[in-house]
């Protein structure tokens, strides 16, 4: 099994659970949660500590699209007919319980690399992973970005950021042309999502990090960009419209990032540094 570090947490147990139950774990009951909880706490939970756990579970169960896991009385069982988009899903709950570690070398921004394909199939367009480090493809200069996603929106570009500045906030941007086939003659004027992740445990910190403002300045956008914002855990209802109002735009949280990923990454090289990134943390916690 894998280490169970916040077991004062409900939702990260939940978390822990949902992974478990994933990776092939049969099933769990109250007694057993009540249990690993003890021993990785060294406190009893009472009773009411196990129904949020289950509480949460429930919850995000009616929200999956695919459903994982499954209630068999008192059981919360794995649902073994679910194949696709279990990599996305197991990935995601790993940053959520454990933060965003080891995504160097060949295996960088994973995260962000999986919601841009995520936001892309929300908004039905092309997407450019914009955030630092860059990826091999793409200029390492912040003015040039801005410039090469100004000409590939058909926008007008009007200031450089500066230099001091890696990414300005965004990691991810994504629009929904119109059906003008004429590259060079298409208009200006279109849905943009501006959007950042936030893998790590202090996410909470960053709701309010995109600025919309300067962004207005440095491109002359004919409609308005929508701010977003993509995080791998589950947020909580209580946290839900507080967030919401804060970025100000779009919430993609795990329950949203897989049920727009129920057939998995398409990027055929993306997929496999996630499997590998997969293995490698599974084997990194194990209890």
């Amino acid at each position: 099994m894998l280490s169970l570090d916040d077991a004062d947490d409900s939702s990260r147990v939940a978390d822990w659970v949902e992974l478990e139950l994933s990776l092939g774990e049969a099933s769990f009951s109250r007694s057993r949660v009540t249990s690993i909880v003890r021993d990785s706490s060294g406190t009893e939970p009472g009773e009411a500590f196990v129904s949020d756990v289950w509480r949460h579970l429930r919850a995000r169960h009616q929200m999956y699209v695919l459903k994982f896991f499954e209630f068999e009385g008192d059981l919360v069982a794995r649902n073994d007919l679910v194949t696709d988009a279990r990599l996305e899903y197991e990935v995601c709950l790993l940053f959520s319980l454990y933060g965003a570690s080891n995504q160097t070398g060949s295996k960088p921004k994973l995260f962000e690399r999986m919601t841009a394909e995520a936001i892309s199939q929300h908004i039905g367009g092309p997407f450019f992973v914009f955030g630092w480090p860059v990826l091999d493809d793409v200029e390492t200069a912040i003015a040039e970005r801005v410039k090469q996603v100004a000409d590939l929106l058909r926008e007008r570009f009007a200031e450089a950021p500066s230099a001091r500045y890696k990414d300005r906030g965004v990691d991810i941007i994504c629009w929904k042309p119109f059906a003008e086939p004429d590259f060079d003659g298409r208009r200006s004027g279109q849905l943009v999502v501006l959007s950042q992740c936030a893998a790590g445990h202090d996410w909470r910190k960053k709701t309010r990090e995109l600025p919309m403002s300067s962004w207005r300045q440095y491109i002359h956008w004919a409609n308005d960009p929508v701010p977003a914002f993509a995080v791998p855990c589950v947020i909580l209802d209580d946290l839900w419209h507080d967030i919401n109002r804060e970025v100000e735009g779009l919430v993609f949280d795990r329950v949203r990032l897989i049920n727009h990923l129920s057939v998995g990454v398409q990027e055929a090289e993306l997929r496999e540094a996630l499997e590998e990134w997969r293995s490698e943390q599974a084997e990194e916690h194990r209890a």
